[in-house]
């Protein structure tokens, strides 16, 4: 017998994929421009086309999409697979450090945000609510 899926880590994860996918679509040229909200605080452009934004040449939106389309595939199977339960509490507490990794590097290096990879990150801090991992 299945447990209960835990409906909020499906929807914080699947909306931190869907933070992604314009920044994807711009770093793949799809996209002339990543809009930002008023202000000079966010970089959204700048950041996700620097050189930081493309390790080993390619886009972080890729390995990103994967690497949450990998916790979305653990939280769905932890219902019923307890090594899924397990690899999804590390997968979880990975995505919260590499989040916030990220943001700190956009302060530090450009002294501004990208308001999408924010966005991300305040995902991935809700997923991590979500599922109560410490």
């Amino acid at each position: 017998m299945s447990q209960q899926s835990n409906p909020a880590l499906i929807a914080t994860t699947t909306a931190a994929l869907l933070t992604l996918v314009p920044v994807a679509a711009h770093q793949l040229g799809a996209l002339p421009h990543l809009p930002d909200p008023p202000g000079r605080l966010f970089a959204s452009d700048e950041i996700t086309e620097s050189k930081a934004a493309h390790p080993f040449g390619v886009p972080d939106s890729l390995p990103g999409l994967a690497s949450y389309g990998t916790t979305l595939t653990l939280a769905l199977l932890a219902e019923d697979h307890p090594a899924a339960r397990k690899l999804l509490k590390a997968k979880l507490l990975a995505d919260g450090a590499l989040a916030t990794f990220n943001l700190v590097r956009q302060v530090v290096v450009f002294r501004k945000l990208c308001a999408w990879c924010t966005a991300t990150a305040l995902c991935t801090y809700g997923m991590l609510y979500a599922a109560r991992v410490k």
